[in-house]
């Protein structure tokens, strides 16, 4: 009997228990923003606190034309498609008829604003998501005007092409860019990134970038990993725009919904403390000795293969150099460009001799490394000549 008593006791607790009033539903929020390590410091942000955007911080690039990679939107100074609310930078992609285009959104830069050399960069921000919708977060060399791109760099902190689990980080530089550009992708096994707000950034150091997703660190890259020089040694400024279709995501279809947003809550960009004074000095380097052999090869043809050495300005080797050369009364396909090894020698430059031509003439252009200014009054020589 105390048995069945015992049930019907639990029984009776358990109907009162489901009668109660239902428990309060768990609320997942948006990951908070990661903590800073001490080794950065902040020295300049956008909040997005404000009424309006800060045009002491930002430019507008406007316009339509495909920007280079066969985009659909025509870029604006609008506030349908760029605008600050809740404290957030708003970025709108619309599907609507302006100036011949179908699809208008808004690209904003801080050039000839604010521009950096080094340091963490990095922002906090809801990604759109769908196809033919391509987010970015990233930079450009402040050279571009003079340099052009590649050459100036081009360092892609978060790139989204419409996936929902998948950003990209890329670098772009001379040897390297477009599809070749170097880079890798992370993959978020849990929430797509649509749902919440991330933090995307770079730890950008002398010969070497980083590339994280909410403090997760994903990629690096170094000098030694580029084929070509590596561009990332002088002021860089920051671009957040929303593209509609292009090459790479393809155009939207059927699937995808407009407005798309992307939303930014932040930009931050942090000073690093372990880098010296003396870490960030140029220092000067130069051509100690060219070299050239001349072999004869088939067909009474003859080639030359080239080497060229470069030092400090105490004579010491330096190493990870990029030359660029060129050849005079050579056919195509010599080689134009390689790095010093730890003897400070670059090479084998090698060219085939046009069979019409006396001589073969190898000249160097560029000599370029991270932190070294290239001082061609010190060189002792920039070209030299062979005959067979």
């Amino acid at each position: 009997m105390k048995f069945y008593k015992s049930i019907f006791l639990l029984l009776i607790v358990s109907l009162l228990a489901s009668c109660a009033a239902p428990a309060a539903p768990v609320v997942e929020e948006a990951p908070a923003a990661p903590t800073t390590p001490e080794r950065w410091e902040l020295i300049w942000s956008d909040e997005f606190d404000g009424n309006t955007i800060n045009t002491e911080n930002w430019l507008y690039d406007t316009g339509a034309g495909g920007w280079g990679n066969n985009e659909l939107q025509n870029y604006t100074d609008r506030a349908e498609n760029a605008r600050l609310e809740d404290g957030m930078l708003v970025i709108e992609a619309r599907q609507e008829s302006y100036k011949a285009s179908d699809y208008t959104s808004a690209r904003l830069k801080t050039q000839m604003r604010q521009s950096w050399t080094y340091g963490r960069v990095e922002a906090r921000m809801k990604l759109p998501t769908g196809q033919g919708i391509w987010s970015a977060f990233w930079m450009l060399g402040e050279d571009i005007n003079t340099n052009g791109w590649p050459d100036c760099g081009e360092i892609d902190i978060m790139e989204n092409i419409g996936e929902p689990k998948t950003v990209y980080g890329t670098i772009h530089g001379p040897g390297y860019s477009g599809a070749n550009g170097i880079g890798s992708s992370y993959y978020s096994s849990a929430a797509s990134f649509a749902d919440d707000f991330h933090t995307y950034a770079i730890e950008w150091e002398p010969d070497q970038i980083s590339w994280y997703v909410d403090d997760v660190l994903y990629n690096s890259i170094s000098a030694e990993d580029v084929p070509g020089a590596w561009v990332y040694d002088h002021d860089f400024f920051i671009i957040l725009n929303l593209a509609v279709g292009g090459q790479w995501p393809g155009s939207p279809d059927e699937t995808t919904v407009f407005p798309q947003q992307l939303l930014v809550d932040y930009v931050r960009v942090y000073r690093d403390t372990e880098l010296s004074e003396e870490d960030l000095q140029t220092k000067s380097i130069h051509i100690a000795e060219m070299t050239m052999e001349m072999n004869p090869v088939e067909d009474e043809k003859w080639q030359g293969t080239a080497y060229v050495t470069v030092v400090d300005k105490s004579g010491n080797p330096v190493e990870g150099a990029v030359v660029s050369a060129g050849w005079v009364g050579a056919i195509s396909g010599a080689t134009l460009e390689a790095k010093t090894d730890e003897n400070g020698i670059a090479g084998p430059f090698i060219a085939t001799k046009l069979i019409s031509k006396d001589e073969l003439n190898f000249c160097v252009s560029k000599v370029s490394k991270t932190l070294h200014e290239y001082n061609k009054d010190a060189n002792v020589q920039t070209c030299i000549a062979k005959s067979p």
